[in-house]
């Protein structure tokens, strides 16, 4: 279930780059827009998070960390 405001509850400037990704990938992706949505509040942190649970605590170095996640996505059938 995703919530409505997450389709049309962003600023001006949100919007404007989120229509830049869509003429290039033909739709935004689900997390760009929640990572975006109160930014200050939530994505910064959360993104943190990612990057640290993600990437500083592993001994994969990052192209086999993005490879990894490339991979999952495709299992997934989720666009990476």
């Amino acid at each position: 279930m995703r919530l409505a405001i997450l389709e049309h509850g962003h600023r001006w400037t949100q919007k404007l780059v989120f229509r830049l990704i869509r003429h290039r990938l033909g739709h935004v992706p689900g997390p760009i827009k929640v990572l975006t949505y109160r930014g200050a509040w939530f994505g910064r942190r959360f993104s943190d998070c990612l990057q640290q649970g993600l990437r500083q605590a592993s001994e994969w170095s990052l192209a086999e960390c993005e490879l990894f996640a490339a991979f999952v996505s495709k299992l997934n059938h989720c666009s990476y």
